[in-house]
């Protein structure tokens, strides 16, 4: 009779007799009773066939099992060495109790460490080749790990070359620098590993000046640095890991002030220049200019609200990937704005143009540019004409702000932006006029869907090269459809949402079109839940998020939120929207740490830099931009 253990894998009926001429058995319980024999084996001491001699202490065992369980004993027993004749067998380089402790994990499969034998253990796993014994021994070693025992721990990792072991050491002093910094463990460790910790974008640190203070750490004592016991004329190599542009113009300010001629001078200098030339900014940047942040967000700017009464939005609001809901991502307001076009370079957004409705249909030339870093905004240089029902779109350095309307014509033109030199200029126009369309770019190349002529509601696809600065016509889409949007994913281009009146009054477009540019075609997906009409689309980690946006079936604007995952063509219900709200201009950006996990900026009891600045922070010292974009 089968064990209760033992499953049916397969079966053969015999043709003439209908029954099963073969089954095959597995027993979950085998390998258990297994070990268990052979642990009572070793307690009978019956049938040892090798005895190990370690320290001059015999210790027996079963030859057989021993090469199945590790890969030195396999090349001494199986491999035709002198040893595999031998009943006794001295191993060298191995302790008798790591010996004792191994043994009896082959034979158990269970491992007893502590704080004494941990070592001993480990550097007998190591010579013997036992992968999980290292393994098991790498994971105490981390769990013990405290400011106190960090060296020790270091040591042994390049003692035995353990990569993953001194990763996870990395990984402690990246999540814990503000209170390890502060220990004299800290200034003992090699100057290359701190300079690595310190200039990764891993470091877990609210703002710049925390980094600043553990690069200070490195070379001073706190209490050095606390009574002011520094030398900043000196050069000192922590600072080259520190990113000054990333704190405040005042703090930056007041420490080159109190310097001489030096080279921590010098890079502060620099600093203040990247700090005063705000629109050249994106393309000033450099690894001394990044975020030290993992969290890439979606950010959805302006729209138009309809919580007591339609209304423009000035908000920005962030999908918070820590809490999963939407939240403020800045107190400083932006224009009063729907259906901007937006783009994103070097982690700066751009909002160009868009629709201006506070007192009747107004397009819009103005155009801004906000920095996540420093949560500020700056107006660039407008437009050469008004565009609403626009897109835009980033190929390269360049930003294309794509056709549109100015609510009195019907637009054709392109309006290319240089950042480097904060200019519009036209480049080639558009074969047709057309607006509320989208876009979206892949491989290089620009395409725009659908959208209105007139009346009309278009399937016109059209892609744009800028090498050759010319446009040409694809193949047409499934349907007509506008106030729509538009993803490129999975090598392919997603026409989402928006409406058309094929039936003679206003619908929403459920129908999901994806566009292969390869073999211009179209084909249709998974539909969309619900409608989206002029809604927020972006694509974060592979999946194309859809945000808000009026329902023509319901009539009214919408809070939801759908996923459209293209590797299974599966949608779901993301986190809704605070507000029922259309025309939100989305994108995706990497946002400070400190924006995210919603931790203070400064510490009180990490602000051991008082005598470097006093009051740095103080109200007085906070200037009013000239470049404020609220409306």
């Amino acid at each position: 009779m089968a064990e209760d253990g033992e499953l049916v894998q397969a079966s053969r009926t015999s043709p003439s007799q209908g029954q099963c001429s073969r089954k095959t058995y597995h027993s979950s319980a085998h390998s258990k009773n297994l070990l268990e024999g052979l642990v009572a084996l070793r307690q009978g001491a019956v049938l040892f066939d090798v005895v190990l001699l370690v320290e001059g202490t015999p210790l027996q065992a079963h030859r057989i099992l021993l090469a199945a369980s590790c890969d030195y004993f396999r090349g001494m027993f199986a491999g035709g060495l002198r040893e595999m004749r031998e009943k006794e067998i001295q191993v060298h380089g191995v302790s008798c109790t790591a010996m004792s402790k191994l043994l009896d994990f082959i034979y158990t499969s269970e491992l007893e460490l502590d704080v004494d034998n941990v070592q001993e253990v480990l550097s007998a796993a190591c010579l013997l080749q036992m992968q999980d014994v290292i393994g098991f021994c790498c994971d105490f070693l981390f769990s013990w790990l405290d400011k106190d025992n960090i060296l020790e721990v270091y040591k042994l990792a390049d003692l035995f070359g353990l990569s993953q072991l001194s990763a996870k050491v990395d990984a402690y002093i990246l999540k814990n620098i503000q209170t390890f910094s502060r220990t004299a463990a800290y200034r003992q460790l090699p100057q290359e590993k701190v300079f690595s910790i310190l200039s990764s974008n891993d470091l877990e640190v609210n703002s710049e000046n925390e980094v600043y203070e553990a690069a200070l750490h490195y070379h001073y004592t706190p209490e050095q640095v606390e009574t002011d016991q520094v030398c900043l004329q000196d050069p000192l190599k922590m600072m080259e890991a520190v990113r000054f542009c990333l704190m405040e113009r005042q703090i930056l300010q007041r420490l080159h002030d109190r310097l001489k001629r030096c080279p921590l001078r010098d890079t502060l200098a620099a600093a203040l220049q990247y700090h005063k030339q705000e629109v050249w900014q994106p393309v000033m940047q450099s690894s001394l200019t990044q975020l030290r942040s993992h969290f890439r967000c979606i950010v959805g700017f302006g729209g138009m609200r309809s919580s007591h009464s339609e209304t423009l939005s000035n908000e920005v609001k962030f999908l918070n990937p820590v809490a999963g809901e939407w939240r403020d991502l800045t107190t400083t307001k932006s224009a009063r704005m729907s259906n901007q076009g937006i783009a994103v370079l070097n982690n700066f957004v751009y909002l160009i143009g868009g629709d201006n409705n506070t007192g009747g249909f107004r397009a819009e030339t103005r155009c801004w540019r906000y920095d996540p870093c420093h949560d500020s905004w700056v107006s660039i240089q407008p437009l050469q004409q008004q565009h609403a029902d626009h897109c835009v779109c980033v190929v390269g350095a360049y930003l294309y702000a794509i056709g549109g309307r100015d609510y009195r014509d019907e637009l054709k033109a392109v309006e290319r932006y240089d950042p480097h030199s904060n200019t519009w200029e036209y480049v080639a126009p558009l074969r047709h006029e057309v607006y509320a369309h989208a876009g979206a770019v892949l491989d290089g190349k620009m395409y725009i869907g659908c959208g209105r002529r007139g009346p009309a509601y278009l399937k016109e696809t059209w892609c744009y090269d800028p090498g050759a600065n010319q446009w040409e016509s694809r193949a047409d889409g499934p349907l007509g459809r506008a106030w729509h949007g538009m993803a490129a994913a999975n090598s392919r281009v997603y026409v989402i949402g928006g409406s058309n009146d094929d039936r003679g009054y206003r619908r929403d477009v459920l129908k999901v079109a994806c566009y292969n540019p390869e073999t211009d075609n179209w084909s249709t997906v998974s539909p969309l839940p619900s409608g989206h009409g002029e809604p927020g689309v972006v694509v974060l980690d592979s999946r194309i998020y859809v945000v808000g946006g009026r329902s023509h079936n319901k009539n009214s604007r919408m809070d939801y939120v759908h996923v459209y995952d293209p590797k299974t063509d599966r949608w779901e219900a993301g986190p809704p929207f605070e507000d029922r709200i259309s025309g939100l201009a989305t994108c995706v950006l990497l946002l400070p740490r400190s924006v995210v996990t919603e931790t203070d900026s400064c510490p009180s009891e990490h602000r051991g830099m008082k005598n470097i600045w006093e009051d740095v922070l103080s109200l007085e010292d906070f200037e009013v931009s000239d470049n404020s974009s609220e409306d």
